[in-house]
């Protein structure tokens, strides 16, 4: 009896190293690689912060402004291209270019002054892009298989596109403003005959933009893309 239990044991021992093995026999995955995603993206804007610029711009004028309708669409499409080297298996480094989708906004209402009142109409799209440097923590948990973690800088430009209908009258203008934002993500890969990587990736940019021209907005990807690794 004690035979077969020390057979068995030395059998689960065999097994479990063989498993390990193969874990960990992922050096193949370090090196060079290009790779691409896309996705969508949902933004959290504050539109009060052009609601504001409008009204400031009207009470400079002694007008007042009255919105009665708003529409925000926070979905769009999101991309990245990237490159990067993996130093091991389970660290690297990645640099992107991001284009990180955009925000519409309209608003209808009315603009009253010492002569009557107008119909006024604004038509607003936020959009960013750029590039940005990234540290991955890699975990191969098999051969093909392995999860991230991915956390760096995003230097985007971030740009508002305003225009503004009051009667038969428009006017537009265009701000824009580059700055260092947060990214974070988590992702997992597939990897298939040692080069080519299936990828889904999320990841978070926090507050791209500026508090004076065109107001922050943070922006969560969910993106499918393929790699290859030289």
């Amino acid at each position: 009896m004690a035979r077969a239990r020390f057979g068995i044991s030395s059998t689960a021992v065999l097994l479990g190293a063989a498993v390990l093995a193969q874990s960990v026999a992922a050096d193949d995955l370090s090196g060079a690689y290009l790779g691409g995603n896309f996705g969508r993206a949902r933004n959290s804007y504050d539109t009060g912060f052009i609601d504001g610029q409008i009204a400031s711009a009207a009470a400079d004028s002694g007008d007042t402004v009255d919105f009665s309708a708003r529409s925000i669409q926070r979905m769009s499409d999101a991309w990245w291209a990237d490159a990067g080297y993996f130093f091991t298996p389970y660290v690297g480094i990645d640099a992107a270019f991001l284009h990180i989708g955009e925000m519409k906004y309209v608003a209808v209402g009315r603009l009253t002054s010492l002569f009557g009142s107008q119909s006024i109409r604004t038509e607003n799209e936020v959009t960013s892009h750029g590039p940005a440097l990234s540290l991955i923590l890699r975990l191969p948990l098999t051969e093909s298989f392995a999860a991230d973690l991915r956390l760096g800088d995003y230097y985007g430009k971030a740009a508002l596109d305003d225009s503004v209908n009051v009667g038969s009258n428009s006017t537009s203008t265009i701000a824009s403003k580059s700055g260092s934002s947060l990214l974070a993500g988590v992702g997992a890969s597939y990897t298939i005959g040692g080069h080519v990587s299936i990828r889904l990736d999320y990841l978070r940019i926090n507050k791209t933009g500026s508090d004076d021209t065109i107001g922050k907005f943070s922006v969560n990807l969910a993106t499918a893309g393929v790699s290859y690794t030289f």
